[in-house]
């Protein structure tokens, strides 16, 4: 059974903006989780990529409350949007793949520009590129199991490492896991049976409490249905 998402709410969710708001996390000290004291407010639902978010804010305890009303403070109106009442005032930020920069910079405990570059560049390759591998353009079709360099390459590095980022789960799977997993709910037919490797990786992302959490038990489970269908 498949998730019942409106396929108008599924398709306006992969046409946004890729711009992000990179801050110099060398000049601002990383927060405490315990004086944060839920500042965080991330305004979104299931329909739209707001999971991204919450799966990280869960995989790091971060305390937050969740909006489903509209996001007022977003320039256009959009979800998923988030604000943070720091010290130093309001941080207002938009775009899936720039709050998880914004809260892996703020409170994932990589404050060094060599640190934060082994993260950023997945997060910005996973909405630059490999959007359009998974989905294609206007949603036209998969990537995932036909013949492509990018996702070959991928397939090699998932061949050595369970994880992208020292073989350490991390804010890069979290971008990078979340696409990968959105593919079988929208294109039924894939079978990316040969990347067998790149399948066991969205099976160790789907298999992670956090995940159940962030999209659903049932999208866990359907992930793990998915993988077995491929190795037949």
């Amino acid at each position: 059974t498949m998730i019942a998402i409106p396929f108008i709410l599924l398709l306006s969710l992969f046409h946004c903006s890729k711009s992000f708001s990179l801050s110099k996390t060398s000049q601002r000290p990383l927060r405490s989780l315990s004086s944060i004291q839920m500042s965080i407010t991330l305004y979104g639902s299931q329909q739209t990529r707001s999971p991204l978010v919450d799966w990280y804010l869960i995989e790091k305890n971060i305390p937050y409350q969740k909006n489903s009303g509209r996001a007022v403070g977003h320039p256009f109106g959009q979800v998923p949007f988030l604000t943070d009442d720091t010290a130093e005032g309001r941080v207002e930020v938009f775009e899936s793949g720039a709050i998880l920069l914004y809260l892996a910079d703020a409170y994932g405990g990589n404050v060094t520009p060599v640190q934060r570059a082994k993260y950023t560049k997945w997060i910005v390759w996973a909405n630059s590129e490999l959007d359009n591998l998974c989905f294609g353009k206007g949603m036209s079709g998969t990537t995932l199991d036909k013949p492509n360099r990018a996702l070959d390459k991928l397939e090699s590095i998932l061949s050595s490492s369970d994880w992208l980022v020292d073989n350490t789960f991390s804010v890069a799977d979290v971008a990078v896991g979340s696409y990968l997993n959105y593919v079988p709910l929208f294109f039924r037919n894939v079978k990316p049976s040969t990347r067998p490797q790149t399948v066991r990786y969205m099976q160790r992302c789907a298999a992670r409490p956090a995940f159940a959490a962030a999209f659903s038990a049932e999208h866990a489970r359907q992930i793990q249905d998915f993988a077995a269908l491929w190795a037949k």
